[in-house]
């Protein structure tokens, strides 16, 4: 008896352990430094995982985000600097401020319910993509894609097969074809598609020419990102009165530009550092087969390169020049995304800015009590405080 429990005891152990390291082998290996985390971007060694290969068939997206090929990443590179380059020139980036200026005023009015509240979540999503289509696109959506588009593509990041929202979502889109036909910046994208169309079709051989035509290869790496940003700042900052206000006698000091409020810049920082909008970045070893995750949150978020507070929202901590440590481990756009030239700040500051001028009174609603105390931090899912109603 006692010999044959000592044998059950010993297959359970040896069961257990090989179920282990086949998972593990299996698993990916976690890079959490940020010095491993360079080597494996930089190295032409690896290259991106296949996890992003359902974007082809659920949202029919044939970019750089789905396609592995150097030359149609840096063709899209190229092209996305050319178009962000031109907000460095004043003019330019006044008549941003100035479209978003009118954006976020649409937006609030439509959203605002009788009792003077808003969902801040919707507010976020739908401003963000107006701007964005507004601005860059020269695109004026109607009130059905800016209101549903958002929904329908989060949707789809949970419920990849849902054929009803999919099909939805393609008769939305084919409403504007005539505008996006009209797109400069969108026709400039076409054409770089078509050049590698070659390429392309090794990946998706289905309805291979609507997919080259589909603006969501635009839409979602200039809006998805984005919109979290604003989203999240704008959490963080609903969470303290104080810096609120710190903000806001800030831009009365700098009217001509939300580019000379430092705050503003150092509160969008620290936004990304807690809430990347991209929390993993995966890679594969082409040579040996080997899988990694580059955990940008966890690098992130490391006291030892942070300090003790890492885990705490603390804007000031960019008042001052990073150490090369912090500098090397600040990934929220990767190391070479063309946002990190300082688009992404000056486009997310500034509907964050507006939005904060539109109501003197921004504050949560009564009635929501989901929100963390200001020392713990805020949930990452997709879904976490999409019901907060707003008052302004």
């Amino acid at each position: 008896m006692t010999l044959l429990f000592l044998i059950v005891v010993i297959f359970v152990v040896l069961l257990v352990n090989f179920h282990k390291w086949k998972q593990c082998k299996s698993s990916n290996i976690i890079i959490s430094t940020a010095n491993e985390a360079h080597k494996i971007l930089k190295s032409i060694d690896y290259n991106r995982q296949k996890p992003n290969e359902w974007l082809i068939e659920t949202l029919s997206i044939v970019n750089p985000f789905t396609i592995n090929d150097e030359s149609l990443l840096k063709a899209f590179k190229i092209n996305a600097i050319k178009i962000l380059a031109n907000y460095a020139n004043q003019q330019h980036y006044e008549k941003l401020v100035l479209t978003i200026r009118n954006r976020v005023e649409h937006r609030i009015t439509l959203l605002q319910l009788n009792n003077g509240k808003f969902c801040l979540s919707k507010l976020a999503k739908q401003v963000t993509l107006d701007c964005f289509l507004t601005e860059i696109l020269d695109v004026h959506a109607n009130e059905d894609l800016l209101t549903e588009l958002p929904e329908l593509i989060i949707h789809l990041w949970k419920n990849r097969n849902d054929k009803t929202a999919k099909d939805h979502l393609k008769r939305i889109l084919q409403t504007h074809d005539d505008q996006f036909s009209q797109s400069k910046t969108w026709q400039q994208i076409k054409t770089i598609l078509s050049e590698h169309s070659n390429i392309i079709s090794n990946m998706s051989t289905n309805d291979f020419d609507e997919k080259i035509s589909n603006p969501l290869n635009i839409i979602v790496p200039g809006w998805e990102t984005m919109w979290r940003v604003v989203f999240y700042t704008l959490l963080e900052l609903i969470r303290r009165p104080n810096l609120v206000e710190q903000l806001r006698s800030q831009f009365n000091d700098h009217s001509k530009s939300y580019r000379d409020c430092l705050l503003l810049e150092w509160i969008l920082k620290e936004t990304l550092r807690l809430y990347p909008p991209t929390k993993n970045i995966y890679r594969t070893n082409l040579n040996t087969g080997e899988s990694v995750c580059i955990s940008v949150q966890q690098i992130h978020r490391d006291k030892t390169v942070w300090g003790s507070d890492a885990l705490n929202f603390h804007p000031y901590r960019f008042k001052d020049t990073l150490t090369p440590e912090q500098q090397q481990s600040y990934l929220p756009f990767s190391i070479s995304c063309p946002a990190r030239s300082g688009f992404a700040y000056k486009f997310a500051g500034a509907i964050v800015a507006e939005i904060l001028k539109f109501g003197p009174k921004f504050s949560i609603a009564e009635d929501f009590e989901s929100m963390p105390p200001t020392d713990k931090l805020l949930d990452l899912a997709r879904n976490s405080y999409q019901d907060l109603l707003i008052s302004i």
